[in-house]
C-alpha cells in the first residue's frame, strides 16, 4: 500500500498500488514507475557468467590497492590505472577488458584448456596459491562449474593482455598461456609488489 503525505499536493508517496506503480524516493526525488515482479533467474548461462564476474572479483581482492600497505597500490593497480579511460575507474576497465572476451563461453573454454595444458601449469598454480585465490567452487544456487584459482589469475592476466597494459619487463604482449616462468611470476609478484 502507498504511503502518501499531502496528497493533493502530491508532496511524497513511498510504496506500491496494486500491481501496477511504485512510488519511491531516489537521490532526494520522488519517483514513480511500473511495479515489476523481481526476477532473479537460476539458469545455467546465469550462473556461468556469475562465476567469471566472480573469478574476476578475487582477483581484484588479491590486488594490493591503495590504502592498503602500499601508498599508491601495487604495480598490478599502477599499470592499470595507467591505461584505464578518463571516464570510468580502474576496476571497473579490468572487469571490462576480462569480460569482453571470456563472456563468450568458446574464448573462456579456450583460454581454460590453455592454461590447463600450459608446460608452465605448476607455476600458474603456485602464483595462485601464494596470492590467496582459492577454487570457486559449483553451487547449487550459485555457479554452474569450479573455476581453479589459477585459472582465475589466467583470466586477470588475459585482461591485461587485451588491455596491452605494457610494463618494463612487457609480459603482457604475448597470451598468457604462452608466458614463461618468469613472465607469471613477475605477473603475480605485480600483484603485491610496489611500484
Amino acid at each position: 500500500m502507498a504511503k502518501v503525505d499531502g496528497p493533493l499536493f502530491s508532496i511524497e508517496a513511498r510504496g506500491k498500488i496494486g500491481d501496477a506503480m511504485v512510488f519511491f524516493p531516489w537521490k532526494g526525488r520522488h519517483a514513480v514507475r511500473r511495479w515489476l515482479k523481481p526476477t532473479n533467474p537460476r539458469d545455467v548461462d546465469q550462473k556461468i557468467m556469475r562465476q567469471k564476474l566472480s573469478g574476476m572479483g578475487k582477483c581484484l581482492g588479491a590486488m594490493e590497492t591503495p590504502g592498503s600497505v602500499l601508498a599508491n597500490g601495487s604495480a598490478a593497480v599502477v599499470a592499470w590505472k595507467a591505461v584505464t579511460p578518463a571516464a570510468q575507474i580502474w576496476n571497473a576497465y579490468f572487469v571490462k577488458k576480462g569480460m569482453e572476451d571470456l563472456s563468450s563461453d568458446a574464448i573462456f573454454t579456450a583460454l581454460s584448456a590453455a592454461i590447463q595444458g600450459a608446460d608452465q601449469i605448476d607455476t600458474w598454480v603456485a602464483c595462485a596459491g601464494e596470492l590467496g585465490l582459492a577454487t570457486l567452487y559449483a553451487t547449487e544456487n550459485i555457479y554452474a562449474t569450479d573455476i581453479s584459482p589459477e585459472l582465475q589469475l589466467a583470466m586477470a592476466a588475459y585482461a591485461a593482455y587485451k588491455a596491452e597494459i605494457s610494463t618494463a619487463t612487457d609480459i603482457y604482449s604475448s597470451y598468457p598461456s604462452n608466458w614463461t616462468t618468469d613472465q607469471i611470476s613477475q605477473f603475480a609478484t605485480d600483484f603485491t609488489a610496489a611500484y
